[in-house]
């Protein structure tokens, strides 16, 4: 994959961000291409395929929030072993994106197991 089409399919995973995702990496296009280096993006940009493997219940929006569903996608990178991920997804409830389905998070499985489950206070 060219280093052209990498920036914009970034350029799309930003725009289709939460404003609490996009604010978390700094707003900009190029600190967001910064972030994009980490273990997680990194795993996804060049990957060699992905499967989506489960699509989590839909959960209707509130009076505060957008409604929420999860995705669970496995990548195969080019290098290294295969990994999945759980992406949160939040339907945008304000102008000017308003229905739009925007990323929410995304998190490696392995985390979002021990987040999950790590009942430790």
């Amino acid at each position: 994959m060219g280093q052209f089409r990498i920036r914009n399919m970034l350029g799309l995973f930003k725009d289709y961000s939460s404003d609490r995702n996009r604010a978390a990496q700094g707003g900009s296009f190029d600190e967001f291409i910064t972030y994009a280096s980490n273990p997680t993006f990194s795993t996804m940009v060049n990957a060699k395929e992905y499967s989506i493997e489960n699509v989590g219940a839909y959960i209707k929006g509130t009076n505060t929030r957008g409604a929420m569903q999860t995705v669970l996608v496995k990548v195969q990178p080019l290098k290294g072993e295969e990994r999945s991920f759980l992406w949160t997804m939040a339907q945008e409830r304000r102008p000017p994106r308003q229905g739009l389905w925007l990323v929410h998070e995304c998190v490696n499985l392995e985390n979002a197991i021990g987040l999950n489950l790590d009942f430790s206070f």
